[in-house]
């Protein structure tokens, strides 16, 4: 698994590669949709960097790009 916290969405698409399965949670727990990817970036994931990803599920937590992530990022 690649370090993508603090990355654009975009960019951790491209990190985990497309053929993923990846699963977004909303940061700000208002369950909003991403509907342009581009439009958001990622503040937590799971599982860590470095843990092999075969065979596991991706949850990347995310907010709009304009909105800070709880750690200020």
């Amino acid at each position: 698994m690649p370090h993508v916290s603090g990355r654009g969405l975009v960019t951790a698409y491209q990190a985990l590669g497309y053929d993923t399965a990846v699963q977004l949670r909303d940061g700000r727990g208002a369950r909003r949709h991403v509907l342009w990817p581009s439009n958001w970036k990622v503040c937590d994931q799971y599982p860590r960097p470095g843990t092999p990803l075969p065979h596991r599920a991706v949850t990347l937590t995310v907010v709009k790009t304009r909105e800070s992530c709880g750690d200020g990022r």
